[in-house]
C-alpha cells in the first residue's frame, strides 16, 4: 500500500525537478472537439443557501477567467503521448519529473468541462487528461496514482494502486464532460462501478485507496456532492448507501472530538464501526494524521460545495459541519485567510504557526458563503486573487475550483438531466433484543439525497417464526421517519434474525439492515438489578467498560483531589477545567433488558469561574446513544448556570429503551471564549433496571 499525495511544504522536499520537455504549445498539435457546450462558462448558478462574494457577477466571472488562463499556461502539459494531457504538480514535487498524480489529474479532469465555451479546446484537453487515465490503470481498472513526469510510468514501490480522491474526481469529471458534450455514459458508469467495487467498504464508508483496509477512511475523501451525483447518475449502484454511511461517519466523529468545531482529522479509523476516531500520528503519512492537515485543509471546501448545491435539508450533515468549521477558522485566522494555518488541532488551535500555506484559506471560502458571512466570505474571496506563500499545483488547482464555486459558476450535474429525486433509508438503532412473546421498537428514518421528496412505503422481511412487524405509519414522504415494532410470539425461537427493512418509492428501493435477537421466555418478567459496570470510577486509570476521550489529551476519570474531591471512593469522572477550548466524553454501552423499567441516576457537582448569569460558554450534554452511535435523546444539557456548591443527584427515564443496547454518554464542552472555565465532576452513577 503506498502513501499518497506528500506535500512538499509539510515534508521539506528537494527542490522541484525540471520541466517537462512537452511544453503546453504542444497543445495546439491536437484538432479541438466540435461538440457544443450544454452548460458554457459562465453558468451562473442559483445556490440553495448562503451568501455569494460582495462583487459584481461579471467581476467574478472575470477573475475566473484570469485564474483559469494562469492554471493552464502552468500545469496542463501534453504528454506522454501525442493524444495525453496531464496535470503537472510542478511546485510540490509529488511526483518524479513533475509529473501527474491521481488527485491532480482529477482536479484537471473537473476545471476543464467547467471552463467549456470559455475555453474553446476544452473537449479536446478533457480526452487528452481522460486518455492518460486510460492509459495507466492498475489492476482494480482505476489510476495509478504516480506518474513520471517524462516517461508516464508508475514510480511509488510495490504493485500500482490508486488513490480515492482521484478515483472520485476523475468519476465525476466523467458525468460533467457527459452532461457537458454527450458521449461518456458508458466510460462514467464503468469507472463508477470500479469506484464502488474496490474504494467503497462493505458497510458503505469510503477507503483511503482500492487496495487498503476497510477500516480507515480520509474525511477530505468525502466529497458529498460528487457522492449524489454518482447516486442520481449511476442507479445500478447503491451510492445513496455511501452517502449515509459517510455523513454517519462524519457526524459520530465530530460529536465525539470536534462537537464545536466541525473539523475532520486527516486520516479516520475505525470507520467501519459506531466510534470513528482520529488516525495516530504518521499513520498514513509523515505528519500528525490526527488533526487536520494538508489532506483536511479541503473538508470545508467540500462540505460547503454540498451545502451550497443541495441545500440544508438534503446536505445538513456538510452544513452543519461547514458552519461551524467556517466560525472555527475564521476565529483561529483572526478574520485574516492568511493565517488559517494548514495544521490545526481538532479545537481548532494551530498546531504549528511555522507553516502557512494559501489552500488552508482558500478552501474555507464555500463553507464561509454557505454559512452566510458575508464579512469573511469577501476576505477569502479577496485573497483568491493573491498567491502571498508562492504554491504550486496543489494550491492553485484547489484555487481554480474553489473560485469558480464562489464565483456562482458551479453548475450541478446531478440535477442537468439526472434522475431528479431519490432517498435513502436507515435503522437506528440497528439491533434489538426482545424475550419472546415481547415486543422491540426502532426509529426507520428516510433522507431526501436528491430532487423532490417523495412518497415511501416501508416493509420488513427475514423475521423468525412467531413474529411480526409493524411500522407506524406504514409509508412516509422522504424525509420523515416511522417506528418499527417487531412483535415475537411467546414460542419465537431465541436466536439472533437479520431483518431488511425495505423502503419502496417511485425512484426505486432502498434497505436497511436490523438485527433482531431474541432470548428465551421465562415468565418471571424483569430480571432487577444496577446494570452499570464500574458505576463510581473505582477501576482507576483503565475504567473499563467506560471510555473516555479529550480533545486535550486528559483522562477525564481521574483520582480525587482537594481541588474536585469525589464524592464517595477515590476516583471520579472531571471533565473540562482546562482553561482552555476542550471537549471531554466518558461513555458506557449497556444493555437494558426487555421488560424492565429503567431509571438512570448520577451525581453532579459543577464550579465555574465564569463571570456571566447569560452566557452559557460551558455545557455537558448527558445522551442516550444506538448501536451506531446516532444520538437517540439528550436527557439534559447543563452549563456553567448550574454551578452548585457540593454534589447534586439527578435521574432520568430509560423505560423507553428497554429491549435495547445504547451507550450513555457524558459530554463536555468548553469553548474558553469568556476567560473563564468551568468542572463538571461526575461520580456514583447507576443504572437500575426494575
Amino acid at each position: 500500500m503506498r502513501i499518497h499525495a506528500r506535500r512538499s511544504r509539510l515534508l521539506a522536499s528537494a527542490a522541484v525537478s525540471a520541466l517537462l520537455a512537452l511544453p503546453l504549445t504542444a497543445l495546439a498539435a491536437v484538432p479541438a472537439q466540435a461538440a457544443t457546450a450544454a452548460h458554457p462558462f459562465p453558468t451562473h448558478t442559483t445556490y440553495k443557501v448562503g451568501v455569494l462574494p460582495s462583487a459584481s457577477q461579471s467581476a467574478r466571472d472575470t477573475a475566473v477567467e484570469k485564474q483559469y488562463d494562469a492554471w493552464k499556461a502552468t500545469y496542463l502539459v501534453h504528454g506522454c503521448a501525442s493524444n495525453e494531457y496531464y496535470v503537472s504538480t510542478k511546485g510540490d514535487g509529488d511526483a518524479p519529473n513533475n509529473g501527474p498524480v491521481s488527485e491532480g489529474q482529477g482536479y484537471g479532469m473537473n476545471i476543464v468541462p467547467l471552463m467549456a465555451g470559455y475555453d474553446a479546446n476544452a473537449q479536446t484537453e478533457f480526452n487528452g487528461l481522460w486518455q492518460l487515465v486510460k492509459d495507466h490503470k492498475d489492476a482494480d481498472g482505476l489510476m495509478q496514482w504516480q506518474l513520471d513526469g517524462k516517461t508516464c510510468n508508475y514510480t511509488d514501490t510495490g504493485t500500482p494502486d490508486s488513490a480515492t480522491d482521484g478515483d472520485l474526481d476523475i468519476g465525476y469529471g466523467l458525468i460533467l464532460a457527459d452532461k457537458q458534450w454527450g458521449g461518456y455514459t458508458a466510460d462514467a458508469k464503468a469507472w463508477l462501478a470500479s469506484i464502488y467495487a474496490h474504494d467503497v467498504a462493505s458497510d458503505g464508508h469510503l477507503k483511503c485507496e482500492d487496495d487498503g483496509p476497510s477500516t480507515d477512511t480520509r474525511p477530505s475523501d468525502h466529497m458529498l456532492d460528487h457522492l449524489r451525483a454518482f447516486a442520481a447518475y449511476d442507479t445500478a449502484h447503491d451510492w445513496n448507501k455511501v452517502v449515509t454511511r459517510t455523513e454517519a461517519v462524519d457526524s459520530a466523529f465530530s460529536a465525539a472530538y470536534s462537537a464545536s468545531t466541525g473539523l475532520l482529522s486527516d486520516f479516520v479509523v475505525g470507520a467501519n464501526t459506531s466510534s470513528p476516531k482520529p488516525a495516530p500520528a504518521d499513520y498514513q503519512e509523515s505528519q500528525p494524521d490526527n488533526i487536520v492537515g494538508y489532506n483536511s485543509i479541503r473538508v470545508p471546501w467540500h462540505m460547503g460545495t454540498d451545502a451550497l448545491l443541495n441545500g440544508t435539508t438534503t446536505a445538513a450533515t456538510a452544513y452543519a459541519l461547514a458552519t461551524k468549521e467556517s466560525a472555527c477558522l475564521k476565529a483561529e485566522a483572526g478574520g485574516n485567510p492568511q493565517n488559517v494555518y494548514p495544521h490545526t488541532k481538532l479545537n481548532c488551535t494551530p498546531y504549528s504557526t511555522g507553516d502557512q500555506a494559501e489552500e488552508a484559506g482558500d478552501s474555507v471560502g464555500p463553507a464561509a458563503m454557505a454559512a452566510g458571512d458575508q464579512a469573511w466570505t469577501d476576505a477569502i474571496w479577496k485573497q483568491l486573487a493573491t498567491n502571498p506563500f508562492g504554491d504550486g499545483y496543489y494550491g492553485e488547482s484547489i484555487k481554480t475550483l474553489v473560485y469558480v464555486v464562489m464565483a456562482g459558476d458551479y453548475w450541478n450535474p446531478a440535477a442537468a438531466g439526472a434522475p431528479a429525486d431519490d432517498f435513502s433509508v436507515a435503522v437506528s438503532p440497528s439491533a434489538g433484543t426482545a424475550t419472546a412473546g415481547s415486543s422491540v421498537s426502532a426509529t426507520v428514518s428516510t433522507s431526501v439525497t436528491s430532487g423532490s421528496a417523495q412518497s415511501v412505503g416501508l416493509s420488513a422481511s427475514g423475521l423468525p417464526s412467531g413474529a411480526t412487524a409493524s411500522f407506524s405509519p406504514a409509508s412516509v414522504t422522504a424525509g420523515a421517519s416511522s417506528t418499527l415494532t417487531v412483535t415475537t410470539g411467546s414460542g419465537t425461537p431465541a436466536g439472533s434474525y437479520p431483518v431488511t427493512v425495505t423502503a419502496t418509492g417511485s425512484s426505486g428501493t432502498h434497505t436497511a439492515a436490523y438485527t433482531l435477537t431474541v432470548t428465551a421466555g421465562g415468565g418471571t418478567g424483569c430480571t432487577a438489578g444496577q446494570l452499570l459496570g464500574d458505576p463510581g470510577f473505582e477501576n482507576g486509570s483503565n475504567p473499563a467498560p467506560w471510555t473516555q476521550s479529550s480533545s486535550l489529551g486528559f483522562a477525564p476519570v481521574t483520582a480525587s483531589s482537594s481541588d474536585e474531591p469525589a464524592r464517595t471512593g477515590g476516583w471520579e469522572a472531571w471533565l473540562n477545567g482546562n482553561s482552555t477550548a476542550d471537549t471531554d466524553t466518558v461513555a458506557q454501552s449497556v444493555t437494558i433488558p426487555a421488560g424492565c423499567t429503567a431509571s438512570l441516576s448520577y451525581w453532579l457537582h459543577v464550579d465555574t469561574t465564569e463571570n456571566t448569569t447569560t452566557a452559557t460558554p460551558d455545557t455537558l450534554k448527558v445522551q442516550v446513544l444506538s448501536s451506531t452511535g446516532s444520538v437517540l435523546a439528550t436527557l439534559h444539557t447543563y452549563s456553567n448556570l448550574d454551578h452548585a456548591t457540593g454534589y447534586v443527584q439527578h435521574s432520568h427515564d430509560l423505560s423507553a429503551y428497554a429491549g435495547q443496547t445504547v451507550t450513555l454518554k457524558f459530554t463536555g464542552t468548553e469553548t474558553d471564549g469568556n476567560g473563564g472555565t468551568t468542572n463538571f465532576v461526575i461520580d456514583d452513577t447507576a443504572l437500575n433496571a426494575a
